[in-house]
């Protein structure tokens, strides 16, 4: 199998650290990655990460709930002009001496970045390059690149949930902005949902089940954080909040997963609008000012309670697949009911 070409593009706030673990992983397994690491890179210290911390810390019962990996910060930092890019490690006029004295201010101590710089300059020396050209030419070339962000429309920081919101922009259309490519029209967006909803850390979930059937979804879904290891919180699905993520993005068609874990509840249910106030309505950005006020409306699904769906896919599950559709107007195109590739089909 010819090894595929792993590349960070320039809107990535990367760290050195994590990166050289992750390296060290798939050597490891025999695996020598052929990684291309743009030098515009903003880069991730272990000041950015203290400074997390110390920030939801300050927020209290407020926090935001972050992986406290230093992320927030580091993008913060890039706007502030005061951290150094990838390529900057190695400038003859580099100088860390605004960045430290920024977070001495801050923390207030001497932070000591010494040991992360030469840990920094020896991973990526060899690495850095300029990754828009290399997709360009790619592009040019009629090869296929497979992109990968942070994911989840409502941590979106501009258009989602602020401010329990990830840094960056989390919309299809911010790929071209984050790789230095043109922007040129996308042929086809293809949005990932799962059958219900869940959301790690702080901030508003209408459709949230903290009882039993929270439980269930999370012990059948096993949805606990990636990074982090905390159960995520889960709920219904709620269209509301899906409708808004397809016209943001584009998405003409979804790819449906998880939808086996439903039949472990006994009477699902979907969220298809809000209300507040005497006042009922499925615009999502009507309620964004107080989406902790808003009440959810559910709809009550026919149950397919204990269905398999080896032998196809259950008529009750079909009433869903139709509710989501009508409800976004973008087609369900692939449904995924495990975590085998076998359990992933086409409609």
């Amino acid at each position: 199998m010819k090894r595929k070409k792993l590349l960070i593009g320039a809107g990535v706030v990367l760290d050195p650290v994590i990166l050289k673990g992750e390296l060290g992983l798939l050597s490891k397994m025999g695996v020598k990655a052929d990684l291309l690491v743009d030098g515009r890179c903003s880069l991730v210290s272990p000041l950015e990460k203290e400074f997390d911390g110390y920030l939801e810390g300050l927020r209290g019962s407020s926090a935001i709930g972050t992986t406290r990996m230093g992320i927030g910060p580091a993008y913060a930092a890039r706007a502030l002009r005061i951290s150094p890019r990838a390529m900057d490690l190695f400038s003859r006029r580099f100088d860390l001496q605004h960045m430290i004295r920024f977070y001495r201010g801050v923390l207030g101590k001497r932070p000591d970045l010494w040991r992360w710089l030469r840990q920094s300059r020896s991973l990526l020396r060899t690495r850095l390059g300029d990754v828009s050209a290399a997709v360009n030419s790619i592009n040019e070339r009629g090869g296929a690149v497979l992109f990968e962000g942070a994911n989840g429309s409502m941590l979106d920081l501009q258009h989602g949930t602020y401010p329990y919101v990830t840094s960056s922009s989390t919309l299809a259309s911010y790929a071209h902005a984050s790789l230095g490519l043109p922007p040129k029209p996308t042929t086809s967006v293809l949005g990932v949902t799962k059958a219900y909803t869940t959301r790690v850390g702080g901030g508003p979930f209408p459709s949230e089940q903290k009882g039993k059937i929270g439980d269930r979804i999370r012990r059948y879904g096993n949805e606990f954080g990636t990074t982090t290891g905390r159960p995520r919180r889960t709920g219904w699905l709620d269209l509301v909040a899906l409708r808004y993520a397809v016209r943001l993005n584009g998405a003409a068609e979804l790819v449906l997963s998880k939808i086996d874990v439903l039949s472990k509840v006994k009477i699902p249910q979907v969220c298809v609008a809000y209300r507040r106030e005497g006042s009922e309505s499925d615009d999502f950005y009507r309620f964004m000012g107080n989406l902790d006020g808003v009440r959810p409306v559910y709809h009550s699904l026919p149950s397919f309670y204990g269905a398999e769906f080896r032998d196809g896919i259950p008529g009750a599950a079909r009433k869903l697949i139709e509710m989501i559709e009508r409800k976004t107007g973008a087609t369900v195109k692939l449904l995924s009911y495990g975590e085998e590739r076998t359990r992933t089909v086409e409609l």
